[in-house]
């Protein structure tokens, strides 16, 4: 049903375009020169799901009313957020920030869509309502925890991540949106280092102009491993072993050259140093026998024999004559780098390790 409406009548709702005002002089142009051939579709309280721009442009011309129309039976939240999305979507690609915004909805509302399902299908139409009052996370808006959430709520919101991601890019781009969410709350964090939040910030702004997303969430995801290191390590209050531990991590992650490999250590690293931080200040957890002083070194060489390990026999695999032969001057160097290299590693190994025996005998 197609109906005139005040402009400054009709209600905006949820929106995740923020740039209406781009490029809308052709469009205002049109509308002057043949009038609004598409009107804006409104739902029976006249919130609107398509028309957005149209709407903006007839504003811009100063016009007070505009054709509106009305679409029956768009009245729940998912049916309006998806048709929302069509408009959106399917006309004018969404910048990835806006994407993000739109898809954290999305997921939100078809995990609640599918726990309902779930419920009526488990528990029939009576026991329903006696399900949703035990568990009132389960309700649609319900900010119910993991305790109130049902044993199958991990299913469902693995599912509405793939559903929400294939809405708003038509593909599984789930994993990219979820990074620039979690680099916008870095970036709105208070408590988060100041150099973390402001680096976190301009990522977002870089891609919501090119698009590429991973490479600077490893490089922020990096940056707040280290910041957190750093304060652990610098921090009076950090306990010794945490402290010595922290900068210890700090001085082996220097060297890391790849990004990914960046972002994978520090968040290891991170993880092993607030272990050792909890076991030495929680009282439940005092004189726990996994908190060692070593635990770094101790990572390290399992990291050192599980390559070695990877590798062992390699000199059986391989023809010295056709090495020797074929191999150009960067091949032979390398090769010969890394033997020599390895000669002089083992033996200062092998001093610190009689010096080790020495002092063990001595204090026995």
């Amino acid at each position: 049903m197609i109906l005139e409406h005040a402009i400054d009548q009709l209600k905006r709702g949820s929106q995740y375009r923020r740039d209406l005002d781009d490029d809308l002089d052709d469009l205002c142009a049109s509308i002057q020169r043949t009038g609004v051939l598409n009107p804006p579709a409104v739902t029976d309280e006249y919130v609107i799901i398509t028309g957005n721009r149209r709407v903006a442009a007839m504003e811009k011309l100063g016009m007070r009313v505009t054709p509106v129309w009305v679409v029956p039976g768009v009245s729940d939240k998912l049916s309006y957020v998806l048709a929302i999305r069509d408009e959106q979507t399917l006309q004018k690609t969404l910048k990835p920030l806006e994407q993000a915004e739109l898809y954290e909805e999305l997921k939100a509302l078809y995990a609640e869509d599918a726990e309902r399902r779930d419920a009526a299908t488990r528990f029939g139409a009576a026991g329903r309502e006696q399900h949703l009052a035990e568990n009132p996370g389960s309700r649609e808006g319900g900010a119910g925890g993991a305790e109130s959430a049902p044993p199958w709520r991990s299913s469902n919101e693995g599912k509405a991540r793939v559903q929400a991601a294939r809405a708003v890019t038509g593909r599984d781009s789930r994993t990219m949106l979820e990074q620039i969410n979690q680099l916008k709350q870095i970036a709105a964090d208070d408590a988060e280092d100041p150099y973390v939040r402001q680096h976190a910030a301009e990522a977002l702004l870089e891609i919501n102009e090119d698009r590429k997303v991973n490479g600077r969430y490893q490089a922020v995801k990096t940056r707040q491993n280290l910041a957190r290191l750093t304060r652990m390590a610098e921090h009076p209050d950090t306990p010794e072993q945490a402290r010595t531990a922290a900068a210890t991590e700090l001085r082996t992650l220097h060297v890391v050259a790849s990004p990914a490999e960046a972002a994978k250590e520090s968040g290891l690293a991170l993880a092993r140093v607030n272990e050792i931080h909890k076991a030495a200040t929680d009282p439940a957890l005092i004189g726990w026998k996994d908190v060692d002083p070593l635990l770094r070194e101790k990572h390290a060489i399992r990291k050192l024999v599980d390559l070695l390990r990877r590798e062992h026999g390699w000199w059986d695999r391989y023809d010295p004559d056709d090495f020797g032969t074929h191999a150009d001057d960067a091949q032979w160097e390398l090769v010969t780098t890394s033997i020599t290299e390895s000669h002089h590693f083992l033996d200062l190994a092998q001093r610190a390790r009689e010096s080790r025996e020495e002092a063990h005998d001595a204090g026995v």
